[in-house]
């Protein structure tokens, strides 16, 4: 190596220790380069799943929500590891995802799909003033740990009952409601196929789970296509292109026009849910990965907490305002941590990947809602093991969690399960004489959950 090349390789070096404190955290380059790489692959799925997910949503562009995807999640992604120092990973949410296009089409709210986009930007916008704020420790501890883990699960059963509809594991029943879809079909066989592959992942503890049964899915439908002349998978003509663009859909949420009185509350419900949901969602896995990778210590504090709940606020306003939902800190983090990283350089990493791949849409195109959907139910596997951290023993608590989850998958909207969730857990507290114990938040978010219920 020529002197030349040694003084750039250790001016690099140097820069990258007094960004990411290298050393100090007793990691290397290569590690972090390593782990970020490994955790994009298994992160890829999201370009084609929320594409595949909101693209079906009357008025959205497929190929713009998958430029929105890859932006948002670089953009949010390089501020977290730039600024935050972790190695999180953000990108749209896959609970969140799916449950903005059930709320759409079930009819659960009046909104076409930029004014629902508008009541994310101000959920993002808020949760943005509550990172740089003290208000964002009161919030964390005004809402009882058993109800955010009733919330994740029910978002995880609500997401994966999607998947096996979107498969065809399960279809409509006009007598009994709902019941199992026919296994002959081509495309469920390759879901269940694929699904059992993601299980024994889980099984023998190999984190690439969700990427390898979105891979499996992918495989399985060329092969159907090429030996049983289905048409699930056409492969295109190229697979580099142009960014598609997002004309339509890049500054929609701005769109006010058509926001009447009566369309209040369901702005007010959406931006209400989306806040609650990311914040959380976000500090815990934040403080998950946090914890794994050694950065928070023993005594629970999260260093630069701010500057990473900032990203992944920022990151739902930037990803609202170009056309997608909330991007949170994803749970395949943790794949960055146990593979060794310990800095923001691994985001970075992931970050550079999201915008390289923004030139490879031909490819994330042909996927469909059936390939994705097997991803999708093992993300609500991974996110119902929250259940055995609920407080059963405490009456309340069971009673708020049972009621989250029942209403949210058999009302099919995880608005209604947070609404009836809260309500009954202010008035089981109540009852059993524990009212002091609630938060006035909680009696606040009650009262504007029943009239949401009383007005829908």
């Amino acid at each position: 190596m020529s002197l030349e090349s040694t003084l750039k390789a250790q001016k690099t070096s140097g820069v990258l220790e007094s960004v990411f404190k290298i050393s100090e955290r007793k990691t290397t380059v290569s590690t972090e380069l390593y782990a970020g790489f490994i955790t994009f692959l298994a992160m890829t799925y999201i370009l084609a799943v929320n594409p595949a997910i909101l693209g079906g949503i009357p008025g959205m562009d497929k190929g713009a929500v998958f430029t929105a995807t890859a932006i948002s999640a670089a953009i949010a992604t390089l501020i977290m590891g730039i600024w935050g120092n972790y190695p999180v990973m953000l990108a749209p949410g896959m609970s969140m995802n799916g449950f903005f296009k059930g709320m759409l089409l079930s009819g659960s709210v009046a909104l076409v799909w930029h004014e629902a986009l508008f009541g994310i930007f101000l959920s993002g916008v808020l949760y943005l003033i509550l990172s740089m704020t003290n208000i964002r420790k009161a919030m964390i501890e005004s809402i009882p740990e058993d109800l955010k883990l009733a919330i994740t699960v029910s978002l995880g059963l609500f997401i994966a009952f999607l998947g096996l509809k979107n498969a065809g594991i399960i279809v409509s029943n006009p007598i009994i409601l709902v019941s199992m879809g026919n296994i002959a079909d081509p495309k469920v066989i390759i879901a269940y196929i694929s699904i059992f592959v993601a299980l024994g992942c889980m099984v023998r503890d190999i984190k690439l789970a969700t990427f390898i049964s979105f891979v499996s899915a992918i495989v399985l439908t060329v092969l159907a296509d090429m030996f049983l002349g289905t048409n699930n998978a056409p492969i295109p003509d190229q697979f580099i292109s142009a960014p598609p663009s997002m004309a339509g859909s890049f500054g929609a949420v701005f769109d006010l026009s058509g926001i009447t009185a009566d369309k209040m509350f369901d702005l007010l419900f959406i931006v209400v849910i989306f806040l609650i949901v990311d914040f959380f969602d976000g500090l815990s896995t934040i403080v998950g990965v946090g914890r794994d990778a050694g950065i928070i210590d023993k005594d629970g504090k999260v260093p630069n907490a701010r500057s990473a709940l900032v990203a992944d606020a920022g990151g739902t306003v930037i990803g609202s305002v170009l056309g997608t939902t909330s991007i949170t800190a994803f749970s395949e983090s943790g794949i960055a941590s146990s593979q060794g990283a310990k800095t923001g350089l691994a985001a970075v990493v992931v970050a550079g990947l999201f915008l390289v791949s923004l030139f490879l849409y031909p490819l994330f195109s042909i996927f469909s809602a059936a390939m994705v959907a097997p991803a999708m139910v093992v993300v609500g596997i991974y996110m119902i093991g929250r259940l055995g951290q609920i407080q059963w023993e405490q009456k309340e608590s069971r009673i708020a969690a049972f009621f989250t989850i029942m209403f949210t998958v058999l009302s099919f909207s995880p608005a209604n399960g947070m609404a009836m969730g809260f309500i009954s857990y202010s008035f089981s507290m109540v009852v059993a004489g524990k009212g002091k114990q609630v938060h006035p938040v909680i009696y606040v978010l009650s009262a504007i959950f029943m009239t949401y219920l009383v007005l829908l």
